[in-house]
């Protein structure tokens, strides 16, 4: 980290930590504000993620190792009640600082428009914001094959006395999570989601119930695709190949809570297209990739699940806080391809067969405070292949440990 990092770092960490120690007896909605008078507001937020994550000796990692997850800063803010705002930077990210920043123009509820760069309206887990994550990374498909942010214009807005909620957009590409310094993704990504709240009105344990649904149709030229990687990126266990045409995003959620209980479930699939691609210019088979999680959580302290928790009493009035313990399943797979290729020796047809990891994640939250909570995860990986995990001698499985420091303001 380079000493001019290091001091933003060092500002933007006790920024955040006097703002929290600040918010005593405020209530749960507090957030610094700059009033503009009859003209709006602007509130200012950020996050502060320090990670630790423990050795690791099967794949080499002999000592703990600590690394900033996120350092933001969010200015947010609202003019003439019809105009909303958000700019954030990343200052943890040197090859993308600039996070969020775009327009919403609110023309009634259910009529909406924004424009800028944001999150394209696709994934549960991918769209919750990394203040109010149950574990201290998202699925494997959160982060892989949903899209991620892009520059857009997207309708969106609430209708049937806000049962349902709606999203639809078209953006530049599909998305930072699929460019790396190997790929460019794809382009004139069109993509749209639903989401039902059915018993929103209904005082019983089924108004926490959500239903949901979206699709991301984008256009691939003669690129590589994704690729399967390990929970942390220590290993490839599906390999890219090229594609042609068009991909295809369709996911389905489902999530409930009530009281200081929730559970969730999501799946993804990504079709891509290789147009053109056989010897003799035929089309080749679509490259799928499939995944899906399960998570359950609970507030054993007894506080309601609302986003993030907020402790009856936190450790700054000298009470304990707010404890919740939750666990995940989920499963990251890809499926057999062919490729005309391997004929002549490349790619090798053992790297084109299908291959999945599984991974069960056990976690607790401890909530020191409405804006300050440390994480402590265990998570267990195994992938079908051992001879393509980063642990091949030990079957392709792997346990670590990794533990998150929040100041969420």
């Amino acid at each position: 980290m380079t000493r001019r990092r290091r001091t933003v770092t060092v500002w933007l960490s006790a920024a955040l930590l006097v703002a929290a120690t600040s918010a005593r007896g405020q209530s749960r909605e507090w957030r610094p504000v700059v009033p503009l008078g009859a003209i709006g507001e602007i509130r200012v937020q950020g996050r502060l993620d320090a990670t630790v994550r423990t050795a690791t000796p099967e794949t080499g990692r002999e000592t703990a190792e600590f690394d900033w997850q996120s350092r933001r800063l969010e200015l947010e803010g609202t003019l003439f009640r019809r105009i909303e705002f958000e700019v954030s930077r990343e200052f943890g990210d040197p090859e993308e600082p600039e996070r969020d920043a775009f327009v919403n123009l609110r023309l009634a509820r259910a009529a909406q428009v924004q424009a800028g760069r944001f999150k394209i309206p696709f994934g549960r887990d991918a769209l919750t914001s990394g203040a109010r994550l149950d574990f201290v990374l998202r699925s494997l498909a959160g982060r892989q094959l949903a899209p991620g942010r892009d520059v857009g214009l997207m309708a969106h807005g609430r209708l049937a006395g806000r049962r349902v909620s709606y999203e639809v957009g078209y953006f530049k590409r599909d998305g930072d999570r699929a460019r790396t310094e190997q790929t460019r993704g794809a382009r004139d990504a069109v993509a749209g989601r639903v989401l039902v709240t059915p018993f929103a009105s209904e005082d019983s344990a089924l108004a926490g119930v959500q239903i949901g649904a979206a699709m991301v149709r984008s256009r691939l030229d003669d690129q590589l695709g994704l690729r399967g990687r390990t929970v942390f990126g220590e290993g490839v266990f599906f390999d890219r190949v090229f594609v042609n045409g068009l991909r295809v995003r369709r996911g389905f959620e489902a999530g409930w809570s009530h009281g200081p209980a929730s559970a969730s479930f999501e799946y993804i699939g990504v079709s891509d297209e290789r147009r053109g691609m056989g010897l003799q210019g035929e089309a080749l088979p679509n490259v799928h990739a499939a995944g899906w999680y399960l998570v359950g959580t609970w507030v054993i302290t007894g506080e309601a699940k609302d986003d993030r928790v907020a402790p009856r009493r936190s450790l700054l009035e000298g009470g304990p806080g707010a404890v919740e313990i939750a666990a995940r399943v989920e499963r990251l797979a890809f499926d057999s391809t062919s490729y005309p290729g391997t004929t002549f020796g490349f790619p090798r047809p053992e790297t084109l067969s299908a291959n999945a990891e599984r991974v069960t994640t056990l976690g607790f939250t401890w909530y020191l405070h409405r804006f300050v909570k440390v994480q402590g995860n265990l998570v267990v990986e195994a992938v079908d292949d051992p001879q393509r995990s980063p642990v091949p001698r030990v079957s392709g499985r792997l346990r670590s440990g990794v533990f998150l420091i929040q100041v969420a303001v």
